[in-house]
């Protein structure tokens, strides 16, 4: 973890906040529980100039000073202040009970807004690498004998069909 901050600290430096912004999402999705990531992905938000978008991101943050506070205000105001589509916009899949207490109070305010306007709360598993799922397809040798007479009998039919053409047409004139 400290070689990807320290290479997202490198690509700000060199000005990639794409870059560094695309590493830290994908942070996020391996460390769900470790807030700071989404609090340092906000603050290269809000110094981009993108407020909602920090905000997004520093919801779940303690507010530190007023920037913080305005920008999860402007985000939940872009979201009409729902629950559910804050849920669903900010797509928490850590575990609530490893967060600290601000964090999961904002969660369980937002759960119960979605449950009262929707009768339901989105939740969102934990990504996995599960590399067993991922097989190659090996094609059988029954399946390969098949897909080559498939080609014989296609390139085959047209020859077979000039042959009783030309027989045919021989008969004709022998007549």
């Amino acid at each position: 973890m400290g070689n990807l901050l320290y290479r997202i600290e490198q690509d700000l430096k060199e000005g990639r906040k794409k870059k560094a912004c695309d590493r830290l999402r994908n942070m996020i999705n391996q460390f769900p529980n470790d807030i700071s990531l989404r609090k340092r992905l906000g603050q290269i938000y809000f110094e981009a100039g993108f407020l909602d978008e920090a905000g997004k991101f520093w919801i779940l943050s303690a507010p530190e000073n007023n920037e913080m506070e305005n920008a999860v205000e402007l985000y939940r105001k872009s979201l009409s202040n729902s629950g559910n589509a804050i849920l669903k916009d900010i797509v928490f899949r850590g575990d609530k009970d490893l967060l600290d207490e601000h964090a999961k109070k904002v969660i369980i305010e937002l759960e119960q807004d979605s449950f009262k306007a929707t009768k339901q709360i989105p939740v969102f598993k934990a990504k996995t690498r599960e590399k067993e799922k991922y097989q190659e397809h090996h094609t059988g040798f029954l399946s390969k004998i098949g897909i080559f007479l498939l080609i014989g009998f296609i390139i085959l039919l047209p020859v077979l069909g000039i042959f009783k053409l030309l027989e045919l047409i021989s008969s004709l004139f022998s007549q």
